[in-house]
């Protein structure tokens, strides 16, 4: 039967259909996520208290009374094309800084929650401190206090939780030694069209796995009669 099953094309053909059929459940899963979420009109506002307690629920958010921790920050980098004589690199600037998120005087140990961000005003901040020479940080620090403050303890933070993290963020995660920790994308919202591609192309792959089995179940029953 088994023999039968497998038919001429061997097991590679039947692991094929498997990993369409896998594929497109996948795609499935993650696009009707992003689905149910598109549905609302506007973002679900939370404290940042609540929501780090229970992140579970709503992922497109509007959050309030957030802090970001700076000096515990992950970041992604595009580190320059060449060398110069100093040492330094040109053209070396930040892509994206992750932010563990707190509430309170201070930010715990592990975080619970992370901000995902490529705001330009905070990355030009960071782009400044690496330009210069240690000795003159703290001075940038000061002269720069009340937009660092502003940007660091925003009244409100709108974002969105991917159903899975990138690669940055896993990268980020493992840094901040939580890959647990929920990702918040900073002005990210759902991808309704995105979604509904996404949903399309996953039931195409698993009409076809489904259809493919089919015929091999069809086959080996006719030749067992």
């Amino acid at each position: 039967m088994l023999k039968r099953w497998l038919g001429t094309d061997g097991w590679g053909a039947v692991m094929g259909t498997l990993l369409l059929l896998g594929f497109g459940l996948f795609v499935i899963f993650i696009s009707a996520a992003d689905l149910r979420e598109a549905a609302r009109t506007e973002p679900v506002e939370r404290t940042c208290a609540s929501w780090l307690a229970d992140p579970s629920g709503a992922r497109w958010i509007r959050l309030s009374g957030c802090r970001l921790d700076l000096a515990e920050a992950a970041s992604r980098r595009w580190k320059g094309w060449r060398s110069v004589k100093d040492g330094g690199v040109v053209g070396a600037r930040y892509l994206e800084l992750f932010l563990p998120l707190y509430v309170g005087d201070q930010p715990p140990e592990k975080p619970r929650a992370v901000l995902a961000t490529t705001e330009k005003p905070l990355l030009a901040l960071m782009d400044g401190i690496t330009a210069l020479p240690p000795e003159q940080v703290d001075a940038y620090l000061q002269a720069h206090e009340s937009e660092f403050r502003e940007l660091l303890e925003p009244k409100t933070i709108t974002g969105y939780v991917e159903p899975v993290k990138s690669i940055g963020a896993n990268s980020a995660l493992s840094f901040l030694t939580d890959e647990d920790a929920v990702v918040l994308e900073q002005g990210r919202e759902p991808r309704r069209a995105n979604s509904v591609f996404g949903l399309v192309v996953g039931l195409f792959c698993v009409a076809l796995g489904v259809r493919s089995l089919g015929r091999r179940f069809m086959l080996e029953r006719d030749s067992s009669l």
